[in-house]
């Protein structure tokens, strides 16, 4: 439910100064440039929405079936990496939001140490049942982890489900080495699209979205918590042509026979490359 934002705290900086915008749904706030939807969900209710529906419909069309375009994607941020500073060898590696370890296959078959965490127990159960017990459904913010013990920390577009990401980040700084790197995707809602369709943009929708980072935003959260943003892209991905059509014409809509007949003839292997520059790449350096 949305709460009474009267004098809330931005969840980003702790900032009193803030207003409601699009139709009072979202918070905006006036000092770091944060918006958030102001809900109250426990770990029980995120375990809900985070079941096996939420990859199998009711999110995604099919998460499984797009194994290979999620892999092709992930190889293709690993690989602009090297093109950093001292770049990075991945020693021991953290993914939160490690969904059913798809990043995490490709981790191990490069025999790198990992550890994968996400709400989603159907997810997990997947993942150690393919990949090795490397997997854990554990809450992250109660798991007991070794300070300093990772090398990389990866988030892929998981920090906007995050109920309260600031905390998540504060524990990575403690368990990340110094000179570690994390690694960021998630809209960036000051970007062109999203300012030019504002509630409509397709990135909006609670409960499952709950925070809207810009570039200014996501650097302040990092650099209050001990990281250094080194880099900010905004890199195209490849998306699957079933995907796009789903979330266009079947996600939330009323179900028409030909649409479905459609959507089935559509090839499952079969994508498209596209940039909308909506999406940033965040890498950031202990210091």
């Amino acid at each position: 439910m949305f709460l009474n934002s009267t004098m809330i705290t931005c969840p980003n900086c702790s900032h009193t100064k803030n207003h409601k915008i699009y139709n009072n749904t979202l918070i905006a706030c006036e000092h770091c440039e944060h918006i958030w939807a102001d809900l109250s969900l426990d770990e029980e209710q995120l375990r809900v929405i985070y079941a096996e529906n939420y990859f199998k419909g009711e999110e995604y069309a099919d998460y499984l079936s797009d194994k290979l375009i999620l892999q092709t994607n992930f190889q293709k941020r690993l690989n602009s990496l090297k093109k950093l500073n001292n770049p990075p060898t991945f020693e021991i590696v953290l993914e939160l939001g490690c969904a059913y370890g798809f990043f995490g296959e490709l981790m191990l078959n490069k025999n790198k140490k990992y550890k994968g965490y996400d709400i989603s127990e159907d997810a997990i159960t997947y993942a150690n049942q393919h990949f090795g017990n490397h997997f854990s459904a554990e809450n992250y913010l109660t798991a007991t982890e070794v300070s300093g013990s990772y090398s990389d920390v990866f988030m892929w577009d998981v920090i906007e489900h995050l109920p309260k990401p600031s905390e998540f980040i504060e524990k990575l700084a403690t368990q990340t080495k110094q000179g570690g790197r994390v690694y960021i995707t998630t809209g960036d809602i000051s970007a062109w699209l999203p300012q030019k369709q504002k509630e409509k943009w397709r990135m909006i929708h609670p409960p499952t979205h709950i925070h809207y980072f810009s570039k200014q935003s996501i650097s302040y959260l990092l650099q209050q918590n001990g990281f250094e943003v080194e880099k900010v892209t905004y890199p195209p991905v490849s998306r699957s042509i079933r995907v796009i059509f789903y979330s266009l014409f079947l996600l939330n809509k009323k179900p028409i026979k030909f649409v479905n007949w459609v959507y089935n003839l559509i090839p499952e292997k079969l994508s498209i490359r596209v940039n909308t520059r909506d999406i940033m790449f965040v890498v950031a350096k202990k210091k």
